[in-house]
């Protein structure tokens, strides 16, 4: 499970990145893909990267996985699980830009710098049932995409094929689909962050007894449902920073009031499902923030000259 977040400030900067909850640690750590490094495909001719990436993700026989990732021009990624409704094609198909789905991620960084252009030529996208190695099955993702101006939601289902929505809240956790859970808000709208007044029932005074009583309802456990709830209704609400330290502030104070905590949901397998990890990217001074669930130090790792031209993968 997990839960994607983007805004932008003032100055139209864009803060985009997630909680990873998961059972288990995959190893994962900080990646940069350089300029020029070696990009093999499945199904299309390999290439070398346009542009530099940074993200989290676990590196595979010298290939990059990312959970989250984010180009040198501010465009970003981030897959989410997205179980029982996830169905990606058994093929490729002719005439089709073939990607195997764990593929879409540096496609997406590489080729474009607009989620406008991304939405154009996701029409002409068929994600292959594919998984990177036999040693990795195929993960049910879907992906919320992000630059500056707007974001979009990514989900191939049995039911309707591929489908793009536009995320307008910023938010994205996981099953049911998108559309469900944009659905789902409206039973939400009596929600505010000012305190509820006192009324009189038939004559006998009722007040509230304490702050925050006009956020009463506010979902707090660990479902999919309830945490797209709450992380949308604290990212409308959040009031307006300014500056970078302000703005990773926000972001973090607002994926950590949904992160999982370590004992509250144990899986089918018998294991935790917990954050691992929370991060964001500043597209404004191409910073990655992150921090784990055994070490709240908040770390940076940044995209400049050196790290966008050098001869191998960077990994922390």
């Amino acid at each position: 499970m997990c839960t994607g977040l983007r805004f932008t400030d003032d100055q139209g900067n864009l803060y985009f990145g997630r909680n990873l909850d998961v059972g288990q640690d995959y190893g994962e750590g900080v990646i940069i893909t350089p300029r020029n490094y070696p990009l093999p495909y499945k199904f299309l001719d390999n290439t070398t990267t346009k542009k530099a990436v940074i993200g989290m993700g676990i590196v595979v026989d010298g290939y990059p996985s990312y959970f989250d990732c984010y180009n040198e021009d501010g465009l970003g990624i981030a897959g989410l699980n997205f179980p029982h409704f996830a169905k990606f094609s058994d093929g490729p198909i002719d005439g089709k830009i073939n990607l195997a789905s764990y593929e879409i991620m540096l496609w997406v960084t590489q080729n474009f710098t607009h989620v406008s252009e991304v939405k154009e030529a996701l029409k002409n996208v068929n994600l292959v049932n594919e998984a990177i190695n036999t040693s990795f099955a195929v993960a049910p993702l879907h992906w919320i995409i992000s630059d500056s101006d707007e974001a979009i939601i990514v989900e191939v289902s049995k039911q309707y094929g591929m489908k793009i929505f536009d995320d307008k809240v910023g938010v994205l956790t996981n099953s049911p689909d998108f559309n469900w859970h944009l659905t789902n808000l409206g039973n939400y709208t009596g929600l505010s962050p000012h305190d509820a007044t006192a009324q009189s029932w038939n004559g006998q005074k009722v007040a509230p007894w304490g702050v925050g009583t006009g956020s009463l309802g506010l979902p707090g456990d660990s479902i999919p449902a309830d945490r797209f709830v709450k992380a949308a209704y604290l990212n409308v609400n959040y009031p307006t920073a300014k500056g970078e330290k302000a703005n990773v502030a926000k972001f973090f104070n607002i994926l950590k009031s949904v992160a999982m905590i370590k004992g509250s949901v144990v899986n089918v397998q018998g294991s935790d499902e917990y954050t691992v990890y929370t991060a964001c990217y500043s597209s404004g001074s191409k910073t990655y923030y992150c921090n784990f669930e055994d070490d709240f130090e908040l770390k940076t790792y940044k995209l400049d000259d050196h790290t966008m031209n050098s001869t191998s993968l960077i990994t922390y």
